[in-house]
């Protein structure tokens, strides 16, 4: 036997690099890292209030130890809350916390806010949301094994999941929806590896993973607390004994304990408990602009006629829900390829599939459903007022995952032509948004064709002037 041979022997016989699977990471990498906001858009002056206040707690976490941003220089105007003669942003800390760690490495290197603000925007960006975005799209290629899927069909769903549900659009951006949503995919990913393996002893505990990523992401954006209750529901669901499963619960709970305490601690010395600064409406710092854009938005809500009638009420509550699916920033007005996710949803419940993926495809869309009523009728903040449904980023990467069970099955050209059509407006839109999806002043009218304008004419964007002394 020659030494050739024997070295070919002692090859490993899986590959080190699966092609396949890096692609569609590398494709949002590529596609967010020349769009990030910080590159596109360096003007203070046209930095969202949301981005701002995130920005000036990183700031202010770092360099004077507080959560406090009355001092700090990238104070925004509004979303502020007041605790005693302190000012602090209404979001939750949690994702300043975690990224005010890179940030002081980099101050290390003598890169701050104050030397060079893009580059560390930039760079803040890219850790805290586009990585985690192209982290979340190479999940959804992990687990399209469950649809049994060939690799490449696999890559093309990862693909059209990140280009098709607006995921890419707010990778480009300092925001918590885009995380969280990475958060939640993680979550189910994690719990799909223990459904899935042979030996669900020795992968039980990545269900403390599980609870982990779900709990994080409703640390860093609220809504997604619902979800942290359904992914556990599905652990009940698997094929284990009782004892097993409430191992499992145990598990999950102990997983989820680590961002909840982190919250806490956070979160408690400013509001006195664990909700978010924003739901303490004694607190909310209201300012000239506050009330402006209050008495605007008062001005503009016509869902439905005026009244306290139970029919009116109704015609109202109706009307926002109808205007988050369909309306300016509607969910299918922009993204209409994820009715094929809730086909696939469908799917699911059609076949012999396991009752845990059964459980996981109903929890999706439950959790969908939670979030657009919350949000259209107990919040009463819409979609939001940036690119698309940016309140629903949340769920829709892992609503449209669930196409891959309508992709195994058999379909007329007909269905081909549609879902195709339907992913190509998708994709472009996703695209358009991905040019600025967090504007200073948001948008006003159906988003797509705003964008689209701002993109032709970008001269037509003008810093506001109230700012042009920052």
């Amino acid at each position: 036997m020659n030494v050739a041979h024997l070295f070919r022997r002692r090859q490993p016989a899986k590959p080190h690099v699966r092609p396949w699977a890096l692609s569609a990471p590398i494709v949002v990498l590529l596609i967010c890292l020349p769009l990030l906001r910080p590159l596109r858009h360096p003007d203070p002056r046209l930095i969202s209030d949301d981005e701002l206040a995130r920005l000036a707690t990183i700031e202010s976490l770092v360099e004077r130890r507080t959560l406090s941003i009355d001092k700090s220089p990238l104070a925004p105007q509004r979303g502020l809350i007041t605790r005693g003669d302190h000012v602090y942003s209404d979001q939750p800390p949690t994702m300043a916390a975690l990224l005010a760690g890179p940030y002081s490495v980099m101050r290390r290197f003598d890169l701050t806010f104050a030397n060079n603000p893009a580059l560390v925007a930039y760079l803040l960006t890219l850790i805290g949301v586009t990585i985690p975005v192209a982290a979340g799209t190479g999940l959804i290629y992990r687990m399209g094994r469950m649809f049994e899927l060939p690799r490449q069909k696999r890559a093309m769903l990862a693909m059209a999941v990140a280009l098709g549900s607006g995921f890419v659009s707010y990778g480009v951006v300092l925001n918590a929806q885009a995380p969280a949503a990475a958060l939640v995919l993680a979550s189910v990913a994690a719990i799909v590896h223990v459904a899935i393996s042979r030996r669900p002893t020795a992968t039980s505990g990545w269900l403390a993973a599980a609870g982990a990523c779900a709990m994080l992401a409703a640390a860093i954006y609220p809504p997604a607390i619902v979800f942290v209750v359904l992914m556990a529901a599905t652990i009940i669901a698997m094929r284990w004994r009782a004892r097993m499963k409430l191992a499992g619960l145990a598990l999950y709970a102990l997983g989820a304990a680590g961002p909840l305490l982190l919250h806490g601690a956070l979160v408690k010395p400013v509001t006195g408990d664990l909700l978010p600064p924003r739901f303490h409406a004694d607190l909310v710092a209201t300012t000239a602009a506050d009330a402006a854009a209050a008495a605007e938005a008062d001005e503009m809500d016509d869902l439905g006629p005026a009244g306290a009638g139970w029919w009116a009420v109704l015609g109202r509550n109706l009307a926002r829900l109808a205007a988050a699916l369909f309306g300016e920033h509607g969910i299918l007005s922009h993204f209409p390829v994820l009715i094929f996710g809730i086909l696939g949803v469908a799917a699911v419940m059609h076949r012999h599939w396991p009752m845990t993926t059964k459980v996981l495809a109903t929890a999706t869309l439950v959790g969908a459903g939670a979030v657009v009523v919350a949000c259209a009728l107990v919040l009463l903040i819409g979609a939001g007022p940036m690119f698309g449904p940016q309140a629903f980023i949340l769920f829709l990467p892992l609503t449209l995952f669930w196409s891959g069970a309508w992709l195994r099955r058999r379909h007329g050209a007909g269905a081909w032509v549609l879902a195709g059509v339907l992913l190509a407006f998708s994709v472009a839109v996703s695209l358009i948004g991905a040019t600025n999806p967090c504007p200073r002043d948001g948008y006003d009218r159906y988003t797509v064709a705003q964008a689209l304008s701002n993109l032709i004419r970008p001269d037509a964007i003008q810093p506001p002037p109230t700012l042009a002394g920052r």
